[in-house]
């Protein structure tokens, strides 16, 4: 691979891989989707799939922000509310079906869950970048305030990429601040990635223009952390990454879900669907 310099390396293509090819989301039609048991049915009922948009302003930048509720909108002023943030590539199609088992955790509709593609994800317009995910989560995060939810019933879950704005807003809250915050799979830092997450060797310098650095943030966290990872992890290592947050954070209660067959993409299927929904209930019941 050449890679050609001028004072910065762009590191946006390794964080950010959106589709931008689709007209249409697929949901449970898409073929890509196939992590599921056969035997096990987590689609979701009419009745519960809400699909929406809302304006997202980063800097004076309104872009139109594309996402799904799964439960009943009627409660979302009574109901515990899990926002998930996913990861880098593709867009929210390819999560729904982490979306689904989140919100059967614990039993088939106990919590709500929402599900957005940042801006330059999917149909969701503009152009990601590190900050403006702040600004993305953070406006569906209003989003559920203006119809109800409160703190106390509000949980933050990141994955990969989307561990990025759910430490920065639980450290640093905008619109409400979460409850609990759940991790999955977690950048640590770009430094981290710059010396051995990307495959590329070199002073983190080479990132200035990137701010993220979980490992320091997460200090600042009180609020209980789950942390789940795949000890095979090869994009986001297990140790470098998710250790070294999981070891800074130093609030009352914390817990660690390593599984040792897991990879990047599919730790709670290896873990395997109904221990992972029940490990999910009990550190959000507790």
């Amino acid at each position: 691979m050449f890679l050609a310099f001028s004072g910065c390396l762009d590191l946006g293509p390794l964080l950010f891989n959106p589709d931008t090819s689709i007209t249409e989301y697929l949901w449970d039609e898409n073929p890509d989707n196939s992590y599921f048991d056969p035997e096990k049915n987590y689609y979701i009922k009419d009745g519960e799939f809400h699909y929406f948009t809302l304006e997202s302003d980063h800097e004076g930048q309104v872009e139109t922000i594309h996402a799904v509720y799964l439960g009943d909108l009627e409660t979302i002023d009574s109901d515990t509310v899990i926002i998930y943030n996913h990861g880098n590539s593709y867009q929210m199609d390819v999560y729904y079906p982490r979306a689904q088992l989140l919100y059967h955790a614990g039993g088939k509709s106990r919590y709500g869950v929402l599900m957005m593609d940042y801006r330059g994800f999917g149909l969701s317009t503009g152009e990601p970048s590190e900050s403006s995910l702040l600004s993305d989560v953070n406006s569906c995060i209003q989003w559920l305030k203006d119809r109800g939810l409160t703190e106390d019933r509000m949980i933050m879950y990141g994955y990969s990429l989307g561990s990025i704005p759910s430490v920065y807003l639980t450290a640093t809250p905008q619109a409400m601040a979460p409850h609990k915050l759940m991790l999955e799979a977690p950048i640590g830092s770009i430094s981290t990635m710059s010396s051995n997450g990307s495959g590329l060797s070199m002073p983190s310098s080479f990132f200035a223009d990137l701010f993220a650095d979980n490992i320091e943030e997460i200090k600042k966290v009180k609020q209980d952390l789950y942390w789940i990872h795949g000890e095979m992890d090869n994009f986001l290592n297990y140790t470098t990454h998710g250790e070294a947050i999981y070891n800074n954070h130093n609030s009352e209660y914390k817990i660690a879900v390593p599984v040792s067959n897991g990879d990047h993409g599919d730790t709670p299927f290896k873990m395997g669907e109904e221990k992972y929904m029940n490990s999910v209930y009990e550190f959000i019941k507790r």
